[in-house]
């Protein structure tokens, strides 16, 4: 959870303890056909296999590895390997989802388009950074060679089982370079398979994502506090952030690599190596300017590899990411206490939009509902404040008489308590109970995709950013959280207080720190929030009308 996910629970959580400890005295689409161009045909409808075992996928090699002689130089310089007069051809893979374009030169990926998610600017969000290239070759040992200058040759074909492979392949009398991508269509996963040969002994290899995703949201901050490498290792999902990289420039960590690749807010490119292989991953990043890349790094067993990876390039939906592979563990679910909680509310938010295709909506029958079962509790948290206030007479006579004696007015008050069957902790217990809640839904509403650009009604069109309706002198007046406060300073006029000046001041300043807390939210999480509020003050509206407060009795202390 990142640092900003954190101050918002806490001052969230001190907020319900100042208000009842000091304010209450007491103590997915239809598949088609792929798209074909000049250099490439686009797929057909497969059924997507999660995994694939090492040299699965791949066509027959006209010169098998093993007939590949070892030499004590094999490679003299990256470009021997390729026919450096070639000329780079760009082949373009394209489907429902995405398009995708590969450069013979490298055999890498240099762009990689989402149809169905547009960027601030109205263009299709884009994978690569502008200039980069992805899912390039580095041969590790006592020298580096990089491959993503080498001019591979280039093929495409149809499988019968209706995939699309592109073939990149390079090599020299010594060596041997393969690339196969195998793109299925109506699915952001893929396959590549790596086969080499003729490399030095006891050498590895690394492939992977080696700059940031690009910006994709209109507020730069979004995406800024989300950029980061991610890894699954073992059972544990680990985060490098470009501000980690303060002292050092690389990252390594090994392990039982699931996955590793990187991320921004929304999207992710994740890349899955081989089962049975041992593996690490490289993080290199940067702090300023942000930057940041993952590889995984594996090894050349004899000069040779034949290794098959699962690729995902994409939004980050829950539904697709769960089908297999652990992915769905690149979704930030906020505290792990609260995440069986928060795939709850998100998989019954995704239900209910079958039937209210508008989150807005969803999110306030979410916010009812949830008042409704939390309801006895409320209900039991109001009464106890009811009750504390009636007693207000009675302990400001006990502050007064015992004002030089804190011991004995603590014991007047608990036996004051006694007598009248009050709870001083009743009005503060049962909200904090729902707190695990509130954090789930911050953390779901916060980070579901599902929010990213989605409208509700009038001036809120995006749910997943604050509710701006204009601006004044470049300052963004959000609707939302000013009803919100409204409604805290109802509160407080329906909550009276005793004499004490402090308690009256915390009153007084209650509404202020709630707009303050959530005025940068996105509006889904205060339009849960402000319904929250809504809600709470009708209940205590019934409260207090079921249940009036006496006329002011005289009280005698002795």
């Amino acid at each position: 959870m990142d640092r900003r996910t954190i101050l918002a629970v806490v001052l969230s959580t001190i907020v319900v303890l100042v208000f009842y400890t000091f304010i209450i005295p007491q103590p997915e689409r239809n598949d088609r056909a792929g798209v074909a161009d000049s250099t490439a045909v686009g797929g057909e409808p497969i059924v997507s296999t999660p995994r694939l075992e090492p040299g699965a996928g791949t066509t027959e090699l006209d010169t098998p590895p093993s007939d590949l002689g070892q030499t004590t130089d094999p490679v003299s310089s990256p470009t021997s390997l390729g026919d450096s007069a070639a000329r780079e051809e760009l082949v373009t893979y394209e489907n429902d989802l995405y398009e995708a374009t590969f450069s013979s030169r490298g055999g890498e990926l240099v762009s990689w388009t989402l149809k169905e998610y547009n960027n601030p600017g109205g263009n299709p969000v884009e994978m690569v950074m502008p200039g980069s290239r992805e899912l390039g070759i580095v041969i590790v040992g006592e020298r580096e060679l990089d491959l993503s200058q080498v001019m591979f040759s280039a093929q495409s074909m149809d499988r019968s089982d209706g995939t699309k492979e592109i073939v990149f392949e390079a090599g020299n009398e010594n060596s041997m370079v393969r690339k196969t991508y195998i793109l299925e269509p109506n699915t952001y996963r893929a396959r590549l398979n790596i086969e080499l040969a003729g490399f030095p002994e006891e050498n590895n290899y690394r492939i992977g994502w080696t700059d940031p995703v690009p910006r994709a949201e209109k507020n730069p901050k979004q995406d800024r506090d989300a950029l980061g490498a991610v890894m699954l290792m073992g059972k544990d999902k680990e985060t490098v952030k470009p501000k980690d990289f303060k002292n050092e420039s690389r990252k390594e960590f090994e392990g039982n690599v699931r996955w590793a690749g990187v991320r921004n807010k929304y999207f992710a490119a994740l890349v899955v190596p081989p089962e049975e292989s041992s593996t690490r991953v490289l993080v290199s990043g940067s702090h300023e300017p942000a930057d940041v890349g993952a590889e995984i790094i594996l090894p050349l067993l004899q000069g040779r590899a034949n290794h098959s990876f699962g690729l995902f390039v994409g939004p980050m939906e829950y539904n697709r990411l769960k089908a297999s592979d652990d992915l769905q563990a690149s979704v930030d679910w906020g505290w792990s206490l609260f995440k069986p909680i928060s795939k709850l509310l998100l998989a019954t938010m995704l239900w209910m939009y079958q039937f209210i295709p508008n989150y807005g909506w969803v999110i306030i029958i979410i916010s009812l509902l949830t008042k409704l079962i939390f309801y006895p509790l409320t209900k039991t948290s109001l009464k106890s404040m009811r009750a504390m206030q009636k007693l207000q007479p009675e302990m400001t006579a006990l502050r007064e008489k015992y004002k030089g004696d804190q011991q004995e007015l603590q014991k007047q008050t608990m036996a004051l308590y006694k007598k009248h069957k009050v709870n001083p902790v009743g009005g503060c217990l049962p909200m904090l109970i729902q707190m695990p809640v509130f954090i789930a839904l911050y953390a779901v509403l916060g980070n579901s995709i599902a929010m990213r650009n989605a409208p509700f009604v009038g001036w809120i069109n995006d749910l997943s950013s604050p509710d701006t309706l204009f601006s004044v002198a470049g300052f963004a007046i959000h609707i939302l959280p000013i009803i919100l406060f409204i409604f805290t300073v109802l509160q407080q006029k329906m909550t009276p207080t005793n004499a004490d000046p402090r308690q009256k001041m915390m009153g007084y300043m209650m509404p202020f720190v709630t707009l303050f807390i959530f005025y940068g939210f996105p509006a889904g999480l205060n339009l849960y929030w402000t319904v929250n509020s809504v809600a709470t003050v009708a209940q205590q509206w019934l409260i207090h009308r079921d249940d009036p407060m006496p006329a002011a009795p005289a009280v005698s202390t002795t």
